[in-house]
């Protein structure tokens, strides 16, 4: 996903490149060598081009690169506006080599971003940020969690995660990997756990999506399984907006990647119109 978000990065039209000017820098050798043994030789060779030929290049990985980029795209708007409009916590969920707490320089640096992943990957991260960056910043809580294990309300309230405080939630490439027990209960905690006007942005598939997947669907899936990340979870129905509501939230706004291609890659967008995978961003009431 880092190596997707690279690419799109690098697109000369402003109007289009997506802001994540750390991903290259965040791929070093090691890294690129587990693309490789991985079988992403093409992603990596993806990585020297332009990015409107490194997209046609990666061939059915190019509807995932694309989809990645505008999913940037958009959780990058939301979290610019929720900044700018008086909040000042901002929780990733899963944050991987996620780098908004870094590249948001002029907005972030007032906010306290908590950072959630398993304790093996956030040490791996920690390295890779100081490498890069030099330094660990101030503003950066590495909050190590292990989601099956573990409270999130406990190990947040012990970071320093203040619950009368607007917050905004992240949760990112995450739900189609998790049973749905866990994506009800990250739900419920936020909406019972944060303060009223506090957001969480999260993309999802559709369970029919899952059962009967395309041809593109299966070939990624495929992919995923094989390093042992299996699709687990599909949302029910046409969209987030039954489910979310159930668990204490209102949708703000629930956008499948198609619409989101035609806001974003105004002048290549294939992305599919009826997306079944879509992006929801939801608010405590």
């Amino acid at each position: 996903m880092t190596a997707y978000r690279a690419i799109g990065a690098k697109h000369p039209d402003p109007s289009i490149r997506n802001g994540d000017r750390l991903a290259e820098r965040l791929l070093g050798p090691e890294e690129r060598a587990i693309l490789k043994e991985t079988g992403a030789d093409a992603v990596i060779a993806a990585m020297a081009l332009d990015t409107e030929r490194a997209w046609a290049s990666l061939g059915t990985r190019g509807g995932l690169a694309r989809a990645v980029h505008v999913r940037t795209r958009l959780i990058d708007d939301v979290l610019e506006q929720s900044l700018r409009t008086g909040t000042r916590q901002v929780v990733i969920l899963g944050a991987g080599l996620d780098s908004r707490a870094y590249r948001f320089d002029d907005v972030i640096e007032n906010a306290r971003v908590f950072e959630l992943d398993l304790p093996q990957t956030q040490r791996y991260k920690r390295d890779r940020i100081v490498d890069v960056l030099g330094r660990l910043p101030d503003h950066v809580a590495y909050v190590p969690i292990d989601f099956t294990k573990q409270d999130l309300g406990e190990v947040l309230r012990g970071a320093g995660y203040d619950q009368k405080m607007k917050a905004l939630f992240i949760w990112e490439g995450v739900t189609m990997y998790i049973p749905e027990a866990a994506v009800d209960s990250t739900l419920r905690f936020v909406a019972g756990n944060a303060a009223p006007g506090s957001v969480i942005v999260f993309d999802y598939f559709l369970e029919r999506a899952l059962q009967k997947p395309t041809a593109d669907l299966k070939n990624t899936a495929g992919r995923v399984a094989a390093v042992g990340e299996p699709f687990v979870f599909g949302m029910p129905g046409e969209d987030a907006t039954a489910f979310v509501k159930q668990r204490g939230l209102a949708v703000a706004s629930d956008v499948g990647y198609g619409e989101l291609g035609l806001r974003y890659l105004p002048k290549g967008n294939n992305l599919p119109v009826r997306s079944v995978n879509r992006i929801c961003t939801a608010v405590v009431p």
